[in-house]
């Protein structure tokens, strides 16, 4: 037991020594030989930074400036009509739902033609009236989808 603690013991102590050796350059045949041993009678001391450990940054210690994008104006909560990827777009007229900031051709294609169209001021309203007197309404403002009422339409 002491036996195997001691040569624990001795393997972490050597460890940085390992990390820290020496690396010398030589040129045998003229190709230039990288050894951790002295090569030859040419043999160079290269003084060098070892690697950072994993998980290290090479650039430690620089003042190095990264690039970040700015936020895109379309990424904001207050958008009336924010952005919606082509797939997102596609799930949601298979599934006939509608989001918040679709355009009018995207509701038309998820939910169908409205029943009736309703429009004042800066709003329009599409009404879908369904037998046994249900119905769902969608408002538009500014050219898409501001809300909506009413559940979503299952076959």
């Amino acid at each position: 037991m002491l036996k195997e603690v001691i040569i624990s013991i001795s393997m972490l102590l050597a460890m940085p020594a390992a990390a820290n050796a020496a690396v010398y350059k030589c040129t045998i045949n003229g190709q230039a030989v990288f050894s951790d041993e002295p090569c030859g009678e040419d043999a160079k001391k290269l003084d060098h930074q070892p690697a950072p450990a994993i998980g290290g940054r090479f650039d430690t210690g620089t003042d190095a400036e990264f690039y970040e994008p700015e936020k895109r104006a379309s990424e904001s909560t207050s958008d009336p009509c924010p952005y919606i990827n082509s797939t997102r777009m596609r799930r949601l007229q298979i599934e006939n739902k509608i989001t918040r900031g679709m355009k009018p051709a995207d509701v038309r294609r998820s939910w169908g033609p409205p029943s009736s169209v309703r429009t004042g001021g800066s709003s329009i309203q599409w009404a879908y009236h369904y037998p046994g007197g249900s119905a769902n309404y969608v408002y538009f403002k500014h050219g898409c989808v501001s809300d909506w009422s009413g559940y979503y339409r299952t076959y």
